[in-house]
């Protein structure tokens, strides 16, 4: 079977392969094409929304966590492919509301109770009952702020 390749000027070798397929009226195998969504169900719309909020979350974590870029982009996207010397696992939407919501309340809380002129940065820590253990959450903005304000502590 020979195939003409009748290249356009204007068409790279995927649009070519692409304009011949849909010529045949072959239909594409893999992953349903994004900018085509006709057919797909609500939950197939949500779960790409979904899938995308989350990658440009972990984008925006990476970055303000100063880890460098993974060596293929296609590894960006997994958190266990990252370099440096952290695990890092990053949550988006509404599972992660709650603890949002009791992070800014710890906040304000302690806001309204520091002496005037304190500057010193703000975190909050999570010790659940049952357990002598805890978290530590600070936002990612003020991460510098907190490990220098952390070492000046532990030095003194």
């Amino acid at each position: 079977m020979s195939r003409e390749f009748d290249i356009r000027e204007d068409e790279t070798y995927s649009d070519w392969k692409r304009r011949k397929g849909e010529e045949k009226g072959l239909q594409g195998i893999g992953q349903k094409n994004r900018k085509n969504r006709e057919g797909w169900s609500d939950n197939q719309k949500r779960g790409l929304t979904n899938k995308n909020k989350g990658r440009r979350k972990q984008n925006l974590a990476r970055k303000k966590l100063k880890i460098p870029d993974t060596k293929f982009r296609s590894q960006m996207g997994n958190e266990e492919s990252w370099q440096g010397q952290v695990r890092v696992e990053v949550k988006a939407g509404k599972q992660i509301q709650p603890i949002w919501n009791k992070y800014l309340k710890a906040k304000e809380q302690s806001d309204s109770n520091k002496n005037i002129g304190d500057t010193r940065p703000f975190m909050f820590v999570a010790m659940p009952d049952g357990t002598t253990n805890g978290l530590v959450i600070v936002e990612l903005d003020k991460l510098d702020e907190i490990i220098f304000a952390l070492l000046d502590t532990w030095e003194e």
